[in-house]
């Protein structure tokens, strides 16, 4: 009697295939979203960052003779006009709500958000890097404006 040999996998090596392919996008998942996570954070420093490199720069211009400076405002520079400027000027995406702008005025830490708001003469610039804003996450910035 002659033994045919199947060709094919048995439902066990099949089986084995499936667990190991679901074990491996389980582990791609968890590494995605650590990731993103990390892109976030690192994108909402970075705007805080070039906002206030921004700001200083432009609240200069009045001091060096310019007639107009941050978003179109007019010189002399002053803090609240410094806010609006800015506030129109900066179209950043929030990392965490791309559906909003990064950069409002406002005096509240908003995860992903950059806040402008006016105290005397300063513009102080805050930023919340993760959810739930705790003290090491906050970001917070004083631009004086002569």
């Amino acid at each position: 009697m002659k033994k045919i040999k199947n060709k094919g996998f048995t439902l066990i090596e099949l089986l084995v295939v499936v667990a190991i392919i679901g074990i491996l996008a389980a582990v791609g998942v968890v590494a995605y979203n650590g990731y993103t996570g990390a892109a976030k954070v690192s994108a909402t420093k970075t705007i805080h960052a070039q906002t206030v490199k921004y700001m200083s720069a432009e609240i200069q211009k009045c001091s060096l003779g310019e007639s107009t400076f941050v978003g179109g405002q007019s010189c002399p520079a002053t803090n609240s006009k410094a806010v609006t400027g800015a506030v129109a000027a900066l179209k950043d995406k929030n990392p965490y709500s791309t559906s909003n702008n990064a950069v409002l005025s406002s005096s509240s830490y908003v995860v992903g958000q950059v806040s402008l708001s006016t105290s005397g003469t300063n513009v102080i610039v805050r930023s919340c890097n993760k959810t739930g804003c705790a003290t090491a996450d906050k970001q917070e910035s004083t631009i004086a404006v002569d």
